[in-house]
């Protein structure tokens, strides 16, 4: 997910129903983007102003509001507010589908139709219908500057996108929405995306590829992880954990990435640990900082246990 993707997908973040990958697809970039963790805040903080005044909900809340009223007003305030952020661009974006808005058949397709009316989000029929795009294991994605090979089993999340301001060819030929082909996801070989102002052009390749040697799978199977007891006075942030792709021998929460120990937040490094585990060279250090106490230290042997994570390490701050 790039930073145009994750901007036409924040909303969904605010729906208590949030499918598991599109969140973590979210969480991901979003741990990784310092940009686009400024935007989320500017977001949630402009929809925490036009929220009514006798239904506060604290800035620091859970994002999936606790009730179905919260839901609703947060979601509904994102889609303005990222409406107003967006400038219009948000209809040539790629979106991030919802596996819950695919049919089992669907989600094995390498295209299908997305009929827009059939939604009952009122952002995503103003989209119109969509073309979605499945793919496996072993497919190259090049996605503008991004280039990668999938390595998970299969696509953590669909690509949909909008027939008004899409152009979507297979082999050479452009794809007609009424008459998609019935091919398999595992047969997409190569998906490239070139993003223009208010169009985008989708190539997806059904035969063999040469892969250049320089593009590499998407996941990094070595993981660092902070743990600080208490947070950093001039962190400015209630987290007392921290990541960091690859091995890191640091101690300093500067050299890493703001998360969270709470498992319903954005930042949460639950995705990073499962993701690791596809890996079996994967490798997790974690750096414990003095003070630390021994619940924090279990809870994260909790974590790598649950998420399938073997081969880790736990190294004392001298």
């Amino acid at each position: 997910m790039d930073c145009k993707n994750f901007k036409n997908t924040v909303a969904d973040l605010f729906d208590k129903e949030v499918a598991p990958n599109v969140k973590a697809a979210c969480e991901k970039h979003i741990s990784q983007c310092a940009e686009c963790r400024e935007y989320y805040e500017e977001l949630l903080t402009t929809a925490e102003l036009l929220r009514p005044r006798h239904s506060p909900v604290s800035k620091s809340e859970n994002i999936t509001a606790k009730t179905e009223k919260s839901t609703i007003f947060y979601k509904v305030a994102a889609i303005l507010v990222g409406a107003i952020f967006l400038s219009g661009i948000a209809y040539a974006t790629i979106r991030v589908l919802s596996p819950k808005l695919m049919t089992d058949e669907e989600k094995q397709m390498l295209v299908a139709h997305f009929v827009s009316k059939d939604c009952k989000d009122k952002y995503v029929i103003a989209r119109g219908d969509e073309i979605i795009v499945n793919w496996t294991e072993g497919t190259w994605i090049q996605d503008g500057e991004e280039s990668f090979i999938e390595e998970h089993p299969t696509n953590v999340y669909g690509y949909a996108f909008p027939v008004k301001t899409s152009t979507v060819m297979l082999d050479g030929q452009q794809l007609d929405i009424h008459f998609l082909p019935k091919l398999p996801a595992s047969a997409l070989k190569k998906m490239e995306i070139e993003h223009g102002k208010n169009h985008s052009w989708v190539y997806l390749t059904t035969t063999p590829v040469q892969v250049p040697a320089d593009v590499k799978g998407n996941i990094n199977p070595e993981l660092t992880i902070l743990l600080t007891g208490k947070p950093p006075k001039d962190s400015k942030t209630k987290s007392s954990i921290w990541t960091r792709e690859g091995i890191n021998e640091g101690f300093s929460w500067k050299n890493y990435t703001f998360t969270s120990w709470s498992s319903s937040q954005v930042w949460n490094i639950g995705w990073q640990l499962e993701e690791v585990a596809i890996r079996k060279d994967h490798h997790v250090r974690v750096n414990v900082c003095r003070g630390v106490s021994q619940e924090h230290i279990n809870r994260i042997k909790k974590l790598m246990q649950e998420n399938g994570v073997t081969n880790y390490e736990f190294i004392n701050q001298k």
